[in-house]
């Protein structure tokens, strides 16, 4: 009995040898097979898949039959104007400062519904009424005089002032502008506003009573005296010319006791109004 090398029996034993080149072998080409069938899977897979064609054509211009819409020229709101709240009747419209005298401080104003009485439609006075106008002259009392008006300097006496501005009040006399301060006003200043005719109706009280109020330019002498005969007396500051709806000059001054004469001017237009200021004294 032969006796094997254990170490090195794969050597020497034919059989073995046989058996472990087979199994190379066959391990080879199963790594070839192996090889081959991941090449060539993909390549079938690629020609198996169906082409899938786009599901979206070109686009075809066509009229659809609807007009398009078209946006609406909308105008921007237009903006929401307030108006100026009504003036009350008893209330007076608010001075313009603009139209103020720089030489006089801004009067607080008083009730005023209208504008400045007017002087127009009179005839023009002839020579010797005018002749006339420059002599004194005394009046009369009427009834329903509150005050008598006496300026020396032009020649009036105790001209009669009534306690209204109606036409009917202008043709007898000197009239107060209802409202405005009387000389024994209870107030911290006053404002006297009295006008008259600087022509008016011949025969009348009120004719030429004020034809020579430009005359007066400061310094004059003004004398009012009520019913009981209590005196008032001013002197003449400043005289300027306003429009008719200059009506802050009937208003007061702070901390001022005036007296304001008003006639219309220049003749024979009148579209102006003479103003005459005096401060009591």
């Amino acid at each position: 009995m032969r006796i094997r090398d254990l170490t090195n029996g794969y050597e020497r034993d034919p059989l073995l040898k046989v058996g472990v080149g087979a199994m190379i072998i066959a391990l080879g080409f199963a790594t070839v097979v192996v090889v081959a069938a991941s090449l060539s899977r993909p390549m079938e897979v690629a020609v198996a898949k169906p082409e899938v064609k786009s599901s979206t054509g070109p686009l075809i211009r066509s009229d659809p039959g609807i007009d398009p819409w078209v946006e609406r020229d909308i105008p921007s709101p237009k903006p929401q104007v307030v108006p100026p709240p009504e003036p009350k009747a008893d209330s007076q419209p608010v001075p313009v400062p603009d139209k103020q005298p720089r030489s006089q401080p801004k009067p607080k104003p008083e009730q005023r519904t209208q504008t400045l009485p007017q002087d127009d439609g009179y005839p023009l006075p002839t020579n010797e009424q005018v002749s006339a106008a420059n002599d004194p002259h005394r009046y009369k009392l009427p009834q329903g005089a509150i005050m008598a008006l006496s300026i020396p300097s032009i020649g009036l006496e105790n001209v009669p002032v009534l306690n209204s501005d109606t036409k009917g009040a202008l043709d007898r006399g000197v009239v107060h502008l209802p409202d405005t301060s009387m000389p024994w006003s209870n107030t911290p200043e006053r404002n006297v506003y009295l006008a008259g005719h600087r022509l008016g109706w011949p025969g009348t009280g009120s004719h030429l009573v004020f034809y020579r109020l430009n005359d007066l330019e400061g310094g004059e002498r003004i004398t009012l005296r009520g019913k009981e005969g209590r005196k008032y007396d001013y002197r003449v500051i400043e005289n300027f010319v306003v429009g008719p709806e200059d009506d802050w000059v009937t208003g007061r001054v702070r901390g001022r006791d005036l007296l304001t004469l008003q006639t219309c001017t220049p003749i024979p237009t009148f579209q102006w109004r003479l103003i005459v200021r005096a401060e009591r004294i």
